[in-house]
């Protein structure tokens, strides 16, 4: 789409929209550690479509390290590759390479280019540096009807690795060791040092993310707790061996709208297995309703809460942040806010609990 058709659309259906954020902030230096909190987007989705989430959490004190996933199942996403330079400084057929391919591979070197088994940098086109970054995109794909329930799976497997990273990637800054920032930031990554309190790691995820952290929960230990919005299970349709894995608890918020029997039969299993979690209904919502889409098509939204025909424009936006909230800080033995007069409305008109189960198998 041409920008200036996109620039024309998006002030029609968005309007002016601004992030209540200090891009590139330092962290408050305190006495008392930041609880960390990993976020997975859903499926086409992408790190920032869930911005008005993960800054009110972070507004309380969490450092939230969103992901963007690389599996594909994000609407686009880019990483940082290296082209090879020659020593001239022109680009003779260069090509992209990983970091780590670069610096593991040893058969680019021929025999002729090694002076004394060292590299001569005369010759040819050099292997180690200089170097340029380039983004390498990488732009959603579509499952088939033969192929969606094989490479789902397998996409869940590496979404949950990713987020292992991150949990990686967290303890390293809170040790101030060395992290490679290959995009352009003045972030000084030594503020995080001694300051993330990863014994209070909490995972959340939305649709795929959901899923993402009923797998992530079975198999990292580091997470103390789990929050699944609204989780998307047909990655589990034909293999639940690791609902009997997860050690620990979870809260699970469900859009009536967008579960099937199907989905709900196996939540109700996993409901099952596990007594210390807690499943709650969000009524007359749509599975979008939970990222930042309230925000876009608002003429539609405001007209169908007018008729009665949904919930209110932002109304499970606002459940959502107060149940994750209060069930946080359940965990860290805080109370964070207290429920105003309009949450308390919104829950008695659209949230049930867990016993909703049996109604909707029915």
């Amino acid at each position: 789409m041409p920008p200036s058709i996109f620039r024309f659309l998006h002030q029609i259906l968005v309007g002016k929209l601004y992030i209540p954020a200090v891009w590139q902030a330092t962290l408050r230096q305190t006495d008392e550690k930041y609880p960390v909190i990993v976020f997975s987007h859903g499926l086409s989705g992408w790190r920032t479509v869930y911005s008005s989430l993960c800054i009110e959490l972070a507004s309380y004190g969490f450092v939230v390290a969103a992901v963007e996933h690389r599996d594909y199942s994000a609407s686009a996403s880019f990483y940082k590759k290296q082209i090879r330079m020659s020593a001239s400084g022109t680009n003779p057929g260069a090509s992209l390479c990983d970091l780590d391919d670069l610096l593991n591979e040893q058969t680019d070197f021929e025999s002729h280019d090694l002076i004394d088994g060292k590299w001569d940098p005369g010759q040819g086109i050099q292997d180690v540096g200089p170097f340029s970054h380039a983004n390498e995109w990488m732009i959603y794909q579509p499952a088939t009807k033969d192929n969606e329930t094989s490479m789902r799976s397998h996409q869940l497997r590496y979404r949950a690795k990713e987020c292992m990273e991150v949990l990686d990637l967290l303890e390293d800054l809170n040790k101030r060791r060395y992290i490679v920032n290959v995009l352009e930031s003045n972030i000084d990554s030594g503020m995080f040092y001694n300051q993330l309190d990863l014994k209070n790691a909490f995972f959340i995820g939305h649709s795929f993310g959901g899923s993402t952290g009923i797998l992530c929960l079975a198999t990292e230990l580091r997470f103390k707790a789990g929050i699944f919005l609204d989780p998307w299970m047909l990655p589990f349709f034909e293999d639940q061996s690791c609902f009997s894995m997860i050690s620990e608890p979870f809260l699970c918020l469900l859009v009536k709208s967008f579960q099937t029997k199907k989905s709900l039969s196996i939540l109700k299993n996993l409901q099952e297995m596990h007594n210390q979690s807690q499943f709650y209904f969000i009524k007359d919502a749509n599975h979008r309703d939970l990222c930042d889409t309230p925000f876009v098509n608002k003429c539609s939204l405001s007209f169908s809460s007018k008729v009665g025909l949904r919930i209110e424009r932002f109304a499970a936006l606002d459940l959502t942040s107060d149940l994750i909230l209060q069930y946080l800080g359940h965990h860290l033995g805080k109370s964070f806010r207290c429920g105003s007069n309009k949450i308390e409305s919104l829950k008695k008109k659209f949230l049930r609990s867990e016993e909703y189960f049996s109604k909707l198998i029915a």
